[in-house]
């Protein structure tokens, strides 16, 4: 295997590398910087990388502290696993709308900074999705306004921010739940 080989082939399996290599982030200072997995996030990548080898799936419910990238590292895990994975299907939703565009806009910046020999081309790009035709992946953001969102799809990962101020909650979950199958490769992350 060449070194080239090694490389993609790492940068397809590992996270954390990919990460520092094709993902960018916008830092305190509004800089454009790779993104660096910090301690909150590599615990949090440890903890869900043992779950997955241990059960085959995800299903983490994480409380987390002000400012320390959780959403971060799980837009970063579903962008990596949607662009570079075919059939992938990411569904985030957040309690209001400001919150559902700012964690829209972490991935844009993802697709956007992702070097072009690892970048998907995209077959629709609007203000809430992301679809990589080829791969027939897709990246979707919902706001938790509408009593019943998630119904009616097919998901294999699903990222539940600040679900604690959901106002429909028990109905979002029922329709998030027909959504994901209970089956090994999927994800489910509920933050707050």
């Amino acid at each position: 295997m060449t070194e080239a080989q090694t490389r993609l082939r790492r940068l397809l399996s590992d996270f954390p590398y990919y990460a520092g290599h094709a993902l960018k982030i916008r830092d305190k200072r509004g800089r454009v910087v790779p993104l660096e997995l910090n301690s909150a996030q590599l615990l949090l990548h440890e903890k869900v990388e043992a779950q997955l080898s241990l059960a085959g799936k995800i299903r983490a419910l994480v409380l987390k502290g002000r400012q320390q990238g959780i959403s971060t590292y799980i837009e970063g895990r579903f962008y990596h696993k949607t662009s570079t994975t075919p059939g992938q299907r990411a569904v985030i939703m957040t309690h209001e709308a400001k919150a559902t565009a700012n964690l829209f806009s972490m991935a844009k910046l993802y697709h956007a900074g992702c070097p072009d020999n690892l970048k998907p081309s995209s077959s629709k790009d609007n203000a809430n999705e992301l679809v990589f035709g080829r791969l027939m992946s897709s990246y979707k953001v919902l706001t938790a306004g509408a009593s019943e969102t998630g119904r009616g799809d097919t998901v294999q990962l699903f990222h539940g921010s600040e679900s604690a101020f959901w106002a429909n909650a028990a109905k979002h979950m029922a329709g998030i739940g027909q959504a994901i199958a209970d089956m090994e490769g999927t994800e489910v992350f509920l933050e707050s």
